[in-house]
């Protein structure tokens, strides 16, 4: 029972913030459309020359704010590197899960912001300036941060079919060479085309790593504001309950203690005979006509009621 308690209250907390979430966006883009709050759907017209009408659709799912919103475009066919080839209209990338949707009242307005600009110069698929600008984003990708020239991702592991064919087209003077200076045999070593694959692949596992140890500190921080969260709701609200249900409970207990079947009916006997006393007072005084008939009746049936009510009570008790 306390545990269903608390996970009502949580869920209520949740659903609080979830509302100040569309609050704050419904404030901070007035052309937000919630269609339908029950399932959490809601519209948001980009502002693109390009592309008329073209609008976000942010989905909640039951479980946010634990997850990330679903975000869709309409219409589907826009050409920009966030969209999903595998699923029609779907809209995903990495800063999405960056929001702190469980504790930031502002996250959802965060999140459409950043969508908004990513999606304002964003071009049907398949056309001239679409084609171009996919091809260009395609390029950056591919460059190192420090504008060097382009560097491909390798395609495939180094094979040692290869470093044996090109040790074998070279000239025996190099071969010596590369067996008795060192200097030369690390030069040629970095040379490789092998190595370079290699050292590519390396330099993209570091920057998956790092960009891995950012999500967990990242993640570090939204456990430390759960577990806040989680001992504000503790000393005051759970506590609250807490002491409620005790006092209840109490209560509940003293009144069980207090039950016997034997006084009980005992209690039901004299109240019964007393009931029975009193109709019985009411005919004597009828008789010295200390009473009108009119009271005399009135007062004679709730008495035998009281009586025969209390009679059937014991006989229940009996069975």
């Amino acid at each position: 029972e306390r545990e269903r308690e608390r996970d009502k209250m949580f869920s209520q907390v949740m659903e609080i913030r979830v509302n100040e979430q569309i609050t704050e966006l419904i404030t901070e883009f007035p052309q937000t459309k919630v269609i339908d709050r029950k399932s959490g759907t809601i519209q948001v017209p980009v502002k693109n020359v390009k592309i008329p009408g073209l609008t976000l659709c942010v989905v909640l799912p039951k479980d946010y704010p634990k997850v990330c919103p679903h975000v869709t475009i309409m219409p589907a066919n826009v050409d920009h590197p966030w969209m999903q080839k595998q699923t029609p209209g779907r809209v995903w990338h990495d800063s999405m899960q960056k929001f702190y949707y469980q504790h930031d009242e502002k996250a959802l307005v965060k999140l459409v912001a950043t969508l908004l600009d990513a999606f304002k110069a964003a071009t049907v698929l398949g056309s001239n300036s679409g084609m171009a600008t996919h091809a260009q984003n395609n390029n950056l990708r591919q460059q190192p941060q420090n504008k060097g020239p382009a560097m491909s991702l390798p395609t495939q592991d180094m094979s040692y079919e290869e470093i044996k064919k090109d040790l074998q087209s070279l000239p025996e003077d190099k071969l010596v060479e590369l067996l008795t200076d060192k200097k030369a045999y690390a030069s040629y070593l970095a040379n490789m085309k092998q190595m370079s694959n290699m050292g590519s692949s390396m330099k993209e596992l570091v920057l998956k790593n790092q960009a891995l140890a950012e999500s967990s500190l990242e993640k570090q921080n939204q456990i430390a504001d759960v577990k806040n969260q989680i001992a504000i709701i503790r000393s005051t609200e759970v506590l609250e309950v807490k002491n409620k249900y005790e006092e209840l409970a109490k209560e509940h207990n003293s009144i069980l203690s207090s039950i016997n079947v034997k006084t009980l009916k005992e209690k039901v006997s004299d109240a019964a005979a007393e009931a029975d006393e009193t109709s019985e007072g009411l005919s004597q005084k009828l008789m010295e006509k200390k009473i009108s008939v009119e009271n005399f009746i009135d007062e004679y049936c709730k008495s035998r009621e009281i009586y025969h009510k209390r009679t059937m009570v014991l006989q229940s008790l009996d069975h």
